[in-house]
């Protein structure tokens, strides 16, 4: 009997319009920014055009990738402003990630612990690969009690694609979504204690509680598509960037697991960059001189292509400059 050819690979488009403005007190003379707003190809992401789109004149302006793969821009602006707008758009298709189907059988060792013999090409690329993601990091401190909770919720002699499915699981079940609760400075610690926060600390508790028995885990900025309730149209703006963990399973690579909503991620998930923590892929960071107190607005909107009715880019102003990006190189390896 001939075998039925594998179904091919659906991929699904999104527009996202993703819009950061800070309002400054006083003026800033002078500020250098890097933004972590250029999603780049991924196995299951490609991306068809990206522009950033900055409302002052640019002094100095360039592109770069990081140490973990990130695309990332840099930029200076060298006159006085009390308003500093970014506007990032982009055109991105994703496809679900392949679940495994079988993994390695997690006996509660840790993964860190095998030869890195030069002559073993699968330690030689755990090692390159996951060293950055097994040791702590400025926002994920070792926590003793995020060990022993992650023993009890992984167990032992299961699957790990499905022990680590479980934990994503009980971080959803266990914790409570509060946005009130924690600011970007909570420590992890406090978190565990409450039982509440917001994407970036479940995403970093289980990073912690991963890294404790030795599984590598990083951190993934994004965005994840949010449904209206039936009949109600899309609000603009109303969405938010999002976090989520990949975990190394040995034999297939990175799993994508989103703790806030307890899953697998999907064909709903966008990836801008991935790091040790939140403080690696901060989507827009700077230096100012000047400047005093300020208000920070961000606005993010992930339209599907269906949805799309006519193109939601931006009408620009004639004091807004264009930092034109070119096709993003692969970065399937990441």
């Amino acid at each position: 009997m001939t075998a039925m050819p594998a179904s091919p690979p659906i991929w699904k488009r999104y527009h996202v319009a993703h819009d950061t403005e800070y309002c400054y007190a006083y003026s800033v003379s002078n500020a250098r920014h890097r933004a972590h707003l250029i999603p780049g190809d991924r196995p299951d992401q490609q991306v068809h055009q990206r522009t950033l789109t900055v409302n002052q004149p640019l002094a100095e302006s360039a592109e770069g990738i990081d140490f973990y793969g990130n695309h990332y821009r840099d930029f200076a602006i060298n006159v006085p402003h009390r308003l500093l707008s970014v506007q990032a758009r982009m055109d991105v298709s994703v496809r679900a990630p392949v679940w495994p189907t079988h993994s390695v059988i997690w006996t509660g060792k840790s993964l860190a612990r095998r030869s890195f013999d030069p002559a073993d090409q699968a330690g030689t690329r755990f090692a390159l690969t996951c060293a950055p993601y097994l040791v702590d990091s400025p926002m994920i401190p070792a926590l003793p009690e995020a060990a022993s909770w992650a023993l009890a919720h992984l167990g032992s002699g299961k699957p790990l694609h499905q022990q680590l499915l479980t934990m994503t699981k009980a971080i959803f079940e266990e914790f409570v979504f509060d946005p009130a609760a924690t600011t970007v400075g909570t420590p992890l610690s406090q978190v565990f204690k409450t039982k509440r926060g917001v994407c970036q600390d479940f995403a970093q508790l289980m990073i912690a509680a991963l890294r404790s028995v030795g599984i590598p885990a990083r951190y993934m900025s994004g965005y994840i598509l949010t449904h209206p309730l039936p009949g109600q149209p899309r609000l603009v703006g109303a969405d938010a960037t999002h976090a989520w963990v990949e975990a190394w399973c040995p034999g297939h690579g990175w799993l994508g697991l989103d703790p806030t909503n307890g899953k697998a991620v999907t064909d709903e998930f966008i990836t801008l960059a991935c790091g040790r923590d939140y403080a690696d892929v901060i989507p827009l960071r700077g230096v100012v001189v000047g400047g005093g107190e300020h208000s920070l607005e961000v606005s993010v909107t992930m339209t599907p292509e269906a949805e799309l009715i006519q193109s939601a880019s931006p009408k620009h102003d004639l004091n807004q400059h264009d930092l034109k990006l070119g096709k993003p190189v692969d970065t399937a390896g990441q």
